[in-house]
């Protein structure tokens, strides 16, 4: 039945996806609109999208390679050039490097292949918002995500759900795969909806609302954390807008008690699902312990993340002066380690080593500079925090190991691209004539 629901859906979202690139809607929006359509609407339909099809590559996969190379020819190639892009082509340089002095080239034509999809996408939505502008792009934006939110929903109403914990806890995923790659959908969502501006849609906050909830009931804790700063920013500068400025510190006062009083509420009824998060920070050194000498409560703790963890800071550790420096390479862990580390640092410390650690590090905390430089004082801040919770969700799983977390990471770039102030241009070899022409 649920199924039947998928095609129903899928092709309502099809049409309007279409009646939105047709109308008023330059031809980079309109394949980033396309690009994520497709790639939701491919994954609502993983029985049949995720086993190999040709050459050992699924339906899935050959979308993404394909998404990736019309991207490189379509985009222009000054948009590839530009400077604030130099710290992901440095972190790109590591993963090629590490892959090709430990002979791991399979693996590093995967994941560049992955951060190619993410850069076409970013690519893609800067330029749109540099020509149609930042509402407008976003606002059309959201067509895309209609097929998952409406299966979350529709799974709710009709109780189709997921057992995913030993806890008995269960997520509302809408008929997807896994929970970690729809809750980054539903993030993407919530922050493309807090990207748009007041009255800009209709029901905004009660859509960014709706965004929220459906997030909780997904059931994935990491997301869940990541979202907290940006809700937080979101209805603050609600508030913050409709106020006097003699309002503002008592309204404001009694808004950050309800948001304290919400956050342990919260906190109470999800307390068996957050209960680890608590343990792990009070013992931060069992982290460092070697494999061998946890003990079998101690494997338990969040779902087995502290024990994968250390197995990796244990290979790492007793690893040669050359591994420790570049890493393992690109994929290294298939055929170590039974499970993929569940957290991109200690991930990019095994693989990529130290340089790769401290420069994915530098491309974050360069991102986040950059969101800082954005002019619009709340957009700054819902970027910026938007950042610093997915550095946050990056320490308990691996949110760009899959295509859905690129996504996101893509909206989130393209707006640091596009909105942050510079002294110089940030289209650099990019001329005004040009420029006013990627609107036709």
């Amino acid at each position: 039945m649920f199924e039947g629901l998928k095609v129903i859906v899928g092709l309502i979202s099809f049409i309007m996806v279409y009646r939105t690139i047709t109308g008023n809607c330059n031809k980079y929006l309109a394949f980033a609109i396309c690009a994520i359509w497709l790639r939701f609407f491919l994954s609502a339909f993983h029985t049949i999208t995720y086993p190999s099809l040709v050459a050992g590559f699924s339906i899935n996969a050959l979308s993404s390679i394909s998404v990736a190379g019309l991207g490189l020819f379509f985009l222009p190639f000054s948009v590839f050039t530009l400077k604030k892009l130099f710290p992901f082509y440095l972190f790109f340089t590591v993963i090629a490097v590490s892959g090709f002095v430990n002979m791991k080239i399979p693996g590093a034509i995967n994941v560049l292949v992955k951060w190619c999809y993410f850069l076409v996408l970013a690519g893609a939505l800067f330029l749109s918002i540099r020509v149609q502008g930042q509402q407008e792009t976003f606002k059309k934006l959201l067509v895309a995500f209609f097929m998952p939110v409406v299966l979350q929903v529709l799974s709710i109403l009709l109780g189709h759900a997921k057992a995913t914990e030993a806890d008995g806890s269960t997520s509302y995923v809408g008929g997807y795969n896994h929970e970690a790659a729809f809750s980054m959908i539903i993030v993407s969502f919530i922050f493309v909806i807090g990207l748009t501006k007041q009255h800009s849609i209709r029901f905004r906050t009660g859509l960014f609302s709706l965004a929220i909830l459906l997030l909780v009931l997904v059931n994935y804790r990491t997301s869940v954390l990541t979202i907290l700063p940006i809700a937080a920013v979101f209805y603050f500068t609600l508030v913050e807008q409709r106020l006097k400025p003699s309002q503002k510190v008592p309204v404001l006062t009694i808004v950050t008690m309800v948001f304290v009083a919400t956050f342990m509420i919260l906190s109470f009824t999800m307390r068996e699902r957050f209960s680890d998060v608590g343990l792990l920070i009070s013992n931060l050194d069992i982290i460092f312990k070697a494999p061998m000498y946890f003990s079998e409560a101690e494997k338990d703790i969040m779902s087995a993340r502290v024990f994968i963890w250390s197995q990796y800071i244990d290979g790492f550790v007793n690893a040669s002066a050359l591994n420790q420096l570049i890493g393992f390479g690109p994929d290294s862990w298939k055929g170590v380690f039974a499970k993929y580390a569940h957290n991109t640092y200690v991930s990019n410390l095994y693989e990529y080593g130290v340089v790769g650690f401290s420069v994915f590090i530098f491309m974050f905390g360069y991102s986040l500079h950059q969101a800082l430089r954005i002019n619009k004082s709340g957009l700054s801040k819902i970027v910026a925090f938007s950042i610093i919770g997915f550095l946050i969700m990056n320490m308990a799983t691996m949110p760009l190991w899959n295509i859905e977390g690129l996504i996101f990471f893509a909206i989130l770039i393209s707006v640091v691209l596009a909105l942050s102030t510079s002294k110089k241009p940030t289209l650099s070899n990019l001329h005004n004539k040009q420029v006013m022409r990627l609107a036709k």
